[in-house]
């Protein structure tokens, strides 16, 4: 089977791809996520670990009144 050559347009485009994949790679990995809540309201506030699922924790009022 006689294969074509490549000709500068397509080695061009595979240059480009090559380049567009690259950079969702790094957006995808190395750049910090943006602050989710992770489903809960606004009244929560969740911190990821280096591993494992997020800690959350649900912030309290500081004039509410206590319930014991």
């Amino acid at each position: 089977m006689n294969w074509p050559y490549l000709r500068r347009g397509d080695i061009l485009g595979v240059v480009f791809m090559a380049l567009i994949c690259a950079a969702i790679v790094f957006v995808l990995l190395v750049l910090p996520p943006r602050d989710h809540n992770f489903g809960f309201g606004p009244e929560w506030r969740c911190a990821r670990m280096g591993e494992g699922d997020p800690i959350c924790v649900k912030l309290v009022e500081k004039d509410a009144p206590r319930q014991d």
